[in-house]
């Protein structure tokens, strides 16, 4: 009985000290179609309105690039610029996080792409030391590609939720691939006559140690993962039944010794074909049910959009028992795909999850989700603030 008043005291506490990240502001220059942009956000609730090409999305899409110092387009960052600029500056301001503001600039010099990363003035070099500082996580109609696209989309989905949470992850698989690419090199030559088999076998070990570490962390996460997954599907769907994610790897084991053994055994194969043919970079995250029928090949489209959505909502919980914060939440539009059960239900889950910052076109509107919230329209690149219900 005491230890279980101990851990419900610890749950308590916890609770308490939760951390609520919060984007009080922010500024764009040369961004988009926004030459000269500064916003201040509601530490709760807030609404993007206009018309659809009128620029909602960009503002959701630069403080993403200021959290994951990438576009959730999956584009350059030349494609980002204002029309004939040369650079792009985006910047947040932040509170109730134990650093301040964050800034991302871009820009061109002697032909050559630059990007500096800064940290409360402070110019970071290294990704790993950036990434995982300020989260946010978006739901975007293009989240149904998880489903529906390929291995490598999931992979990188993934890998960027892994990366938030540990952010030495991404050192390892930076670390990963620059193996694979130096053993692809040598199995060419192998395969060209010209390369050292001895040469190889290092190279070999040193795949087998970082794909086993890969391995474990993926497999690890996967589990922890899934139960939220599952309960975010059923709480969002009304079905009876989830289906579940596996992680489908192209090796045996995850020891390193094994891996090597399978490798060396392999490498027949690898040379051949001129590149490295299993190994975690050719790995994949099914969801099936529980008869192992892959989720693609029945699921409706409203049941994957249910999916994708569940994904997300296990991302901002994983986060949150992981890292002991609310992250930031960007919902770009998605609402008028749900139906209203479905568009109820995710409200009800989101509502207490930090901060959100929405983006809707104008004739979509629920007194639901408005309530106690900050407005602001956009129309052709310029921002107004609206009243607060």
């Amino acid at each position: 009985m005491i230890k279980i008043l101990f851990l419900l005291l610890c749950l308590f506490r916890l609770k308490l000290q939760l951390n609520n990240m919060i984007l009080t502001n922010l500024k764009l220059i040369n961004f988009r179609n926004y030459e000269n942009l500064e916003i201040n956000f509601s530490p709760e609730i807030n609404f993007i309105t206009g018309d659809n090409g009128s620029g909602k999305t960009n503002i959701l899409e630069a403080i993403s690039v200021i959290s994951n110092l990438k576009s959730f387009r999956n584009i350059n960052d030349n494609n980002i610029i204002n029309w004939n600029k040369d650079s792009y500056y985006c910047s947040g301001e932040v509170s109730n996080s134990e650093f301040s503001r964050f800034e991302v600039g871009f820009s061109f010099q002697n032909n050559k792409p630059k990007k500096k990363i800064k940290i409360d003035s402070h110019e970071i070099k290294k990704v790993s030391d950036y990434y995982g500082k300020l989260i946010t996580v978006n739901f975007i109609p293009t989240d149904i590609n998880i489903i529906n696209g390929s291995p490598e989309l999931r992979r990188r989905y993934f890998d960027s939720v892994i990366s938030k949470l540990y952010p030495d992850y991404i050192d390892e698989l930076n670390k990963y691939k620059e193996i694979c690419y130096s053993r692809n090199l040598i199995l060419k030559k192998i395969k060209d006559n010209r390369g050292d088999l001895k040469l190889l076998e290092v190279w070999n070990k040193m795949f087998s140690d970082k794909a086993s570490s890969i391995l474990k962390k993926r497999k690890s996460f996967i589990i922890e993962f899934n139960k939220l997954f599952i309960k975010n599907y059923l709480k969002i769907s009304g079905e009876d039944n989830s289906p579940y994610l596996n992680y489908i790897t192209t090796l045996k084991s995850d020891d390193p010794d094994s891996i090597l053994s399978e490798v060396n055994n392999n490498s027949r194969i690898d040379v051949r074909r001129g590149n490295t043919v299993y190994g975690p970079h050719r790995d994949d995250y099914i969801i099936t049910n529980s008869d192992k029928i892959a989720f693609i090949n029945y699921a409706s489209q409203g049941q994957k959009r249910t999916a994708s959505i569940s994904l997300k909502f296990s991302e901002v919980e994983i986060i949150k028992i992981l890292k002991n914060k609310k992250c930031i939440i960007l919902v770009d539009d998605i609402f008028s795909e749900l139906d209203e059960k479905r568009r109820n239900s995710m409200i009800d889950l989101l509502k207490n999850e930090g901060q959100i910052i929405f983006t809707m076109v104008n004739h979509f509107y629920d007194k639901n989700i408005l309530s106690n919230s900050k407005q602001f329209f956009v129309n052709k690149g310029i921002v107004s603030d609206g009243l607060n219900n």
